[in-house]
């Protein structure tokens, strides 16, 4: 076994060790909270092998391992609280998100036509890809928290609220500022703000993966790399 294989066997195991851990831990400890995910993580820790097979091609190691620590980050989000202990995990794992479905995007594109000279074409089909799966995701969160009872579309805390609803005549803008305190049902928030149900959360998720997508597509497109990262077994 060279060291490319062994790396990856070792980064492998590690990711799987510390997936099947984490739902021994929610196990043990009676949480449910996060069990779903955790269980699925070790079967998505295979996609990128599966990748390999499926589209006869080689994962070069750092989207290798790449692609292990983006499928670990939403079981270590969530079950490990990251999402909420940092500012900034969820938004990594968007930026991120866009970049590796962009580099699949480059490669699908690829493989389909059978043309590694037509950038121009490939790197848009690789930024409308990424973007597509960005919606998709968020309307899998929307339907978690409409159907599940989940929070996934985390709410931000708003002072500030523009609306034609607030207008004092129809199709005339209103507006609320400087929110101090809200109540519902006579019970006050426990914050100075109101709560927009994760309107905002959703908008800089699929803003802050397009970007990461863009900056792929166009770092592909000047790259003299035709496969980056994806590499065909035929060649």
């Amino acid at each position: 076994m060279n060291r490319e294989k062994k790396v990856r066997l070792i980064c492998w195991i590690i990711c799987e060790v510390l997936a099947v851990g984490t739902v021994i831990c929610l196990l043990s400890g009676g949480m449910n909270e996060g069990l779903l995910l955790a269980l699925a993580t070790p079967l998505i820790l295979l996609l990128p092998s599966l990748a390999e097979k499926l589209f006869r091609c080689k994962v070069s190691l750092p989207i290798f391992i790449f692609g292990l620590v983006y499928a670990m980050g939403p079981m270590l989000g969530q079950c490990w609280k990251l999402y909420y202990v940092t500012n900034w995990w969820d938004k990594a794992l968007h930026i991120s998100g866009g970049v590796m479905f962009a580099l699949v995007g480059w490669f699908i594109c690829q493989k389909l036509t059978g043309d590694t000279q037509k950038k121009v074409i490939t790197a848009l089909f690789a930024l409308c890809f990424s973007v597509a799966l960005a919606a998709v995701w968020e309307f899998i969160e929307f339907g978690a928290d409409q159907l599940c009872g989940m929070d996934m579309q985390n709410d931000r805390i708003i002072t500030h609220i523009v609306s034609y609803d607030l207008g004092p005549a129809p199709g005339v803008l209103g507006s609320i500022d400087s929110i101090g305190q809200v109540s519902i049902d006579g019970v006050s928030l426990p914050f100075a703000g109101y709560l927009d149900i994760g309107l905002h959360d959703s908008m800089w998720d699929m803003i802050l993966e397009s970007l990461g997508a863009l900056i792929t597509a166009i770092i592909c497109y000047f790259s003299k790399n035709n496969h980056l990262g994806f590499i065909p077994e035929e060649s």
